[in-house]
Order: C-alpha cells, then structure tokens, then sequence
C-alpha cells in the first residue's frame, strides 16, 4: 500500500520536474531566438545607414555632375561664341592685312612721286610766269607776288610737300578763275612816256580797257604789239564807259561793241 503511494508521488514529482525542465528549456530556446533577432536588427539597422550613406552620397554625385554640365554647356555656349568672334576677327585681320600690302604699295608709289614732286612744281612755277608775262597786264605786281610766294614756299624746309603744292595748286586756281570774270578798277599807266591815272575795265581774258579819269582818252591793251593803244573817242569812248558802269554794278548788263582781240590757232 505505503509502496503504491511512493510511486505515485514520485511520477507526480517526475511529471513536476519534467515540465520545469521543458519550461527552463522553452525559455532558453525564446532567449537565444531574441540574441538572433537583436543581432538580425543591429545588421538590418547597420545595412539601413549604410544605405543612407550611399543614397546620400548618389545625391552629391548627382548634384555634382548636374552641376559639372551646367557649367560645361556654360563654358561649351561660351567656346562657340569664341569661335564665331575669332572668326569675325579673322576677317578683319585679313582684310586689314590686304590694306596694309596696298598702303605698301601706295608708300612706294607716294616716295618716287614725292621724289618727282619738286620738279614738277618747278615746271608749273615756270609754265605760270611765263603765261603771265605773256597775259593781258592787270594785277602784274599782284600775280608776281604770288609767284614768288610760292617760290619761297618750295625754298623753305620747314614747309611740307603737301603745302608746297598746294600753294602752287592756289596759284594756278586763281588764274584760271580770272578767265571767267570781269572787274573794273583804278590804275596808273604809262601812256606816251607819262604816266596818267586811268580807270581799267577787264572782261575776262578777252578784253582790258582803259579811260583816263578826266574820259579824254580812251584805249586798250594790244596783245599783238604788247602795248597800250588808243582807241577811237567817237567809237569806243561811250562803250567803254558804259563798259565800265556795267561792270561796277551801276547799270545793267547789255550788248557793248568792244575791241577783241581776234583768237589765234593754238600751235
């Protein structure tokens, strides 16, 4: 009896220890599976940083090379723009090298004429006075010294190449400008051996008359004996006159009857 009882205590108390033992090693197992799954979590957290790193560090690379090619299609535009600069410059370059080869020729051209210049003006000086010596005689002692003016011109070092034909040039103008005008004004001449004060009357090259003051004695310039000769009273003397009036501006212009030399065949 008393040994039925033992062994039914003692499976009871094996049922016991049997179940604390399960229980010890549930807990054990559930302890063990919670380090795993704290060292899973700690990996996972780590692979998530790690990550953000990486994504961070895309981000910057990324706005980096967006950066990069902003300032490459910046520096591509601006290349472009040089090159259609240079391009322009080049042109101009060229052209300017093509006008200083003609402005070397033009040099070389302008040293042998500046080389000529001197006896060319020479000749002109010479050709002028002697056409004035040979010229009606008015204004003599004026267009001598405006010969001579442009002689002392051409003598003077100091005076460019450029002003000394200029004044030659001056010279020449103003003669040929006589040929197409006329003016009358007060002169002394010599008539007969005494010189008598004379009103003078020019038309153009065609004609230089004179009246004397007192209207007595009228006369012209012959061009084929070189002298002054006296004209007609009863013919000239009222023509020239009123040649004189018109010519002053105190009447109007009309047909006069003047003595013209006849022109001569040009040899």
């Amino acid at each position: 009896m008393n040994n039925r009882r033992i062994t039914k205590v003692s499976i009871s108390v094996l049922a016991v220890l049997m179940s604390c033992f399960s229980g010890v090693a549930q807990a054990a197992e559930i302890l063990v599976d919670s380090r795993i799954l704290d060292q899973a979590m700690s990996a996972i957290g780590t692979k998530y940083t790690a990550s953000a790193r990486a994504q961070e560090e895309i981000s910057r690379l990324a706005n980096q090379a967006s950066t990069t090619y902003e300032e490459f299609k910046r520096a591509n535009d601006a290349l472009e723009g040089l090159l259609v600069y240079n391009a322009g410059l080049r042109k101009q370059i060229n052209a300017q090298e093509q006008q200083i080869a003609t402005l070397d020729e033009s040099i070389a051209g302008v040293e042998e004429v500046t080389r000529e210049i001197p006896l060319l003006m020479e000749k002109m000086l010479s050709s002028i006075e002697q056409f004035i010596e040979l010229d009606y005689p008015f204004h003599s002692d004026e267009r001598r010294n405006r010969i001579q003016f442009a002689r002392n011109a051409i003598d003077n070092p100091d005076v460019s190449i450029a002003e000394k034909f200029r004044q030659v040039l001056v010279m020449y103008q103003t003669e040929t400008a006589y040929g197409r005008t006329y003016e009358t004004y007060p002169d002394t001449i010599t008539l007969n051996g005494a010189d008598r004060d004379v009103n003078m009357a020019r038309i153009g090259r065609v004609a230089l008359m004179y009246q004397t003051t007192d209207r007595q004695v009228t006369g012209a310039w012959d061009s084929n004996s070189r002298q002054w000769v006296e004209l007609p009273a009863g013919d000239y003397r009222q023509e020239v006159q009123q040649a004189i009036r018109v010519v002053s501006n105190l009447e109007a212009p009309t047909i006069l009857h003047l003595p013209v030399s006849a022109p001569e065949a040009v040899q």
